[in-house]
Formats: structure tokens, sequence, C-alpha cells
């Protein structure tokens, strides 16, 4: 299965990093991923941070065993507004 990765822009800087969050598929409510997660950010899970750098701290297990985790740092450094296509791993550790 695939799903998304979408690193969101902070409103503020105070924290130095932005939030990746994901969306299991590639049919997300929106014009955008950006539209999606502001409209309906319940659909959106926070599976992973990016620091102030533009580096992959961390990425939730589903979403980077894969080779999203791989994907991410190939583009080092991110910035906010990035959208990634994943294939995601089941629970249980396979793809599902």
């Amino acid at each position: 299965m695939k799903g998304t990765l979408f690193i969101v822009p902070a409103l503020t800087d105070q924290a130095g990093q932005c939030t990746i969050v994901g969306y299991p598929g590639r049919d997300y409510p929106g014009k955008s991923a950006l539209n999606s997660y502001r409209t309906f950010p319940h659909l959106w899970k926070d599976v992973g941070l990016m620091n102030s750098s533009g580096k992959l701290v961390c990425l939730d297990a589903q979403y980077g065993a894969c080779g999203g985790a791989d994907e991410l740092r190939a583009c080092e450094p991110l910035m906010a507004g990035l959208e990634f296509d994943v294939d995601l791993a089941d629970p249980d550790g396979g793809l599902e």
C-alpha cells in the first residue's frame, strides 16, 4: 500500500523543527497535502520530525521501513511543503 508523507510548514520557528505527517494512501481529501492537512488534520498522523537544517530527525517505522526514510535522506536538505509517496509497512513488519 502507498502512503503520503508531508513536511508541514511551521507556524513559528521557535522549535527549530517541522513536523512530518503521514496519510495512508494517495487519495487524501483537498486540493493539496497542505490544504488537506489544515482542513482535515485528524486524518493525518504525526510520523516524524525535520530539524532546522533540513535533516530527517526521526520517522515512524510504518512510513520509513520500506524505503521512506532513505528517500527523505536522499533529498536532504529537506524543506517544509515537500510531499513524498512511500510504500507503507504493515504494523507486523511486512508490506501492506
